[in-house]
């Protein structure tokens, strides 16, 4: 049996393996996802490529521009 102490260590130790891992993966977390789904995937080949928004998004934002401005020409008296 080990004591408690190494138990302890190796678990502290484990943690900190299982963090620094974590950490090194780009494609987890809620941002990356949730970036995922709104803009395209950047070129490979290109390293000072952005990211696009993906046209389905654009297309709705735009609608909600569109009928904000109608809305303020109709309700500006």
């Amino acid at each position: 049996m080990m004591p408690e102490n190494e138990k302890s260590l190796n678990r502290e130790h484990g943690r900190r393996d299982f963090h620094r891992i974590l950490s090194q993966q780009a494609d987890i977390g809620a941002a990356k996802i949730i970036a995922d789904h709104l803009f395209e995937p950047s070129n490979t080949f290109d390293p000072n490529s952005r990211r696009k928004l993906k046209p389905e998004i654009l297309i709705v934002l735009s609608y909600f521009l569109l009928m904000a401005a109608v809305f303020a020409a109709f309700n500006s008296r």
